[in-house]
């Protein structure tokens, strides 16, 4: 239970964070094949095992909300304190979790050299379409018209969709869209419990579970065609998403104290993976 709800918070939080994958979390945390197999057992005709798919769901999506809501400010803050520090962290977390991935997921399938390369040219795409942080922007809150309902059901669904993609980041995909900083603002203000943020957000989360459901089957249909082919694929998103953060630190100047300070944060990543696989369960 408890790795399972470690495992949502880290999702949550990798999920507001543009460039950091919350798919990759689940697989340093090895509950991304357990993700796949319990939301089509959930929806299934006949499953006997659907209370405890159910149970591990909620279980996920309750820490996955503690991540998204709880440490949306925390993160706003370590971003504007320690920026650079913080990309250290995470590309630590993606890093390490490579071999993560690499001896569980993809034990006793051989990898495929293509999909590798195409998942890693989705996320430089992805990167290269990048319009840069708009995080700063200031947020204007839109009116609560069915369109904007729509729109931010829309976004939900594509926050949702990519959330357990590993390697694929959705808040860089929202950012790319323009969509980012009111997804973050809304988030990060929930607990002002003012309805023009809590309606949107209540159509946001439809739109979320929506996406998080036809992401699972859509991985479901490719695992059965080919699971080793699409476990290179996601292999290489992870890999380009580690080289992309780091060519984001690139544009910022470097000292010897920043620099001293990035790798001890860099080995703080790698220690939580280390930590996270052998002592939570």
């Amino acid at each position: 239970m408890f790795k399972n709800i470690i495992g949502g918070i880290a999702v949550g939080i990798a999920n507001v964070i543009p460039g950091v994958s919350g798919g990759t979390m689940m697989v340093l945390l090895g509950i991304f094949d357990k993700i796949m197999e319990a939301i089509p057992g959930v929806l299934a005709i006949h499953s006997p095992k659907r209370k405890e798919y159910i149970i591990f769901l909620l279980e996920v999506l309750i820490g996955a909300a503690i991540g998204l809501v709880g440490f949306a400010k925390v993160l706003e803050y370590l971003f504007e304190a320690f920026p650079i520090q913080t990309i250290y962290w995470f590309i630590g977390l993606i890093a390490f979790s490579i071999p993560v991935f690499v001896k569980g997921e993809m034990k006793g399938y051989k990898l495929s050299i293509i999909p590798l390369i195409v998942g890693m040219a989705v996320v430089i795409g992805l990167q290269i379409l990048n319009p840069g942080d708009a995080t700063n922007t200031a947020v204007v809150y839109p009116p609560l018209t069915i369109i904007n309902l729509l729109v931010m059901t829309g976004v939900g669904f594509i926050a949702g969709f990519t959330m357990f993609l590993p390697g694929v980041s959705g808040s860089m995909v929202l950012l790319i869209i323009g969509k980012y900083h009111l997804f973050k603002s809304y988030l990060a203000n929930v607990t002002s419990f003012d309805l023009n943020i809590l309606i949107p957000l209540g159509f946001m989360g439809v739109g979320i579970l929506l996406g998080i459901v036809v992401s699972a089957k859509v991985l479901k249909v490719a695992f059965d065609i080919n699971k080793g082919a699409t476990l290179s694929l996601l292999l290489g998103l992870i890999i380009a998403s580690t080289l992309v953060l780091i060519m984001q630190t690139f544009t910022s100047g470097f000292d010897v104290m920043l620099v001293g300070t990035s790798f001890i944060s860099f080995l703080f990543g790698g220690l939580i993976v280390y930590l996270l696989n052998h002592y939570v369960k």
